[in-house]
């Protein structure tokens, strides 16, 4: 048994009495049978000790399945993600759920991981998307964050910004490969108004394999807003990686939209620009029919006489004209959320204004939830 494993039933054992703990007996031989024989295979061995122990219930994370077959097992909760993701809820290489958590998200094993059960990383299975990331490494480091958790945060804590920060940063003590934490990090750290920390936060989410698609154009943007050069050139060297369409939509963002971004970091008193030159080759290649907005973009870096486009217009997210009223309809829209980093860096207005006042005025404002 792994340590986090033995951490986690260690404190199940020493707050049964606890008000966000509900435990069922210990599962039985027969729902573990019924359930391995759905499965055509045994369970993996940390999360079969655990159902020994109690057979699911409720945690201060959600809901715990239990094993078995009938409503509200571990397969019942296959077929169901078989049924919503249209999988055979028989082939043994789709998810294998195990907790239903409190956003109604369901924590479970990819089996496609590999031919060893306790080696299967941990996929956040949101139904309404379909969206599955690798969100721990393998079951040990899903018990080791929970624990961390669970002993920090007292059973009746207001959730807070700075709970936020401090989770994500206990999932990447726990798992520093694993991008999710990184990307939690990032985005507390965002709302906390530190965007170099949150730039440096998404980079290394970046850099995690498998990564999560999101991470590296949050980067770029911020790295535009705080004029950091290095972090653009990393950032957009991921994303002009090639990829289907699919990879694009979950990256949330466009090769246009990339080049758009990093048009307005490029370092063009320099003469060597070999190395931008191919990541814009890369995105020209995927952007179809708005690659020449990508030519434009690289004519003005290799001619300082050429001005660098404005990004393309899109719906007017500032409704006055004034740089003084501007500002101060920036200022609130971003405070209240209508006004995200996209808007910062694609609003072809709002980059006129950061010509006049620093934007990173606006990303030190702390945003709580």
């Amino acid at each position: 048994m792994h340590r986090g494993v033995r951490e986690f039933t260690a404190w199940i054992e020493e707050n049964r009495e606890d008000p966000r703990v509900d435990l069922n007996p210990p599962a039985t031989t027969a729902e573990f049978s019924a359930l391995e024989q759905q499965l055509g295979g045994p369970l993996p061995a940390d999360l079969r000790f655990v159902l020994t122990r109690f057979n699911g219930g409720r945690l201060p994370s959600g809901h715990m399945l239990p094993a078995g077959i009938e409503p509200d097992t571990i397969g019942a909760a296959i077929r169901q993600y078989a049924e919503e993701a249209k999988h055979d809820f028989l082939d043994n290489q789709i998810l294998l759920p195990f907790l239903r958590t409190n956003e109604e998200s369901l924590l479970a094993f990819d089996r496609s991981g590999g031919p060893v059960s306790d080696t299967w990383p941990i996929i956040d299975y949101f139904g309404d998307s379909g969206e599955e990331p690798v969100v721990y490494r393998t079951f040990d480091g899903w018990c080791r964050h929970s624990v961390a958790n669970w002993r920090a945060e007292p059973p009746d804590a207001e959730f807070t910004l700075d709970m936020y920060l401090a989770r994500g940063s206990r999932h990447v003590d726990a798992e520093p490969d694993v991008a999710s934490g990184h990307a939690t990090v990032a985005h507390a750290l965002k709302r906390a108004g530190r965007p170099a920390a949150a730039l440096a936060a998404y980079l290394a989410a970046g850099r995690c394999v498998p990564t999560l698609p999101w991470c590296d154009w949050n980067a770029l943007m911020l790295a535009v807003l705080v004029e950091d050069h290095a972090a653009a050139f990393e950032a957009t060297s991921r994303l002009a990686s090639r990829g289907p369409a699919d990879l694009w939509r979950r990256r949330d963002t466009t090769p246009a939209k990339v080049a758009e971004a990093a048009a307005q970091v490029l370092p063009r008193d320099e003469r060597d620009h070999t190395e931008w030159n191919r990541l814009f080759d890369m995105l020209a290649e995927q952007a179809g029919e708005e690659r020449e907005v990508i030519e434009a973009i690289r004519r003005a870096m290799l001619d300082p006489a050429v001005p660098v486009p404005l990004p393309r217009a899109s719906e007017r997210v500032l409704t006055t004209d004034s740089p003084e009223e501007q500002w101060a309809e920036l200022q609130a829209g971003y405070e209240n959320g209508q006004i995200r980093d996209a808007h910062l860096v694609l609003d072809p207005h709002i980059v006129r204004l950061r010509r006049l006042r620093p934007v990173t005025t606006l990303l030190r404002i702390r945003r709580e939830f």
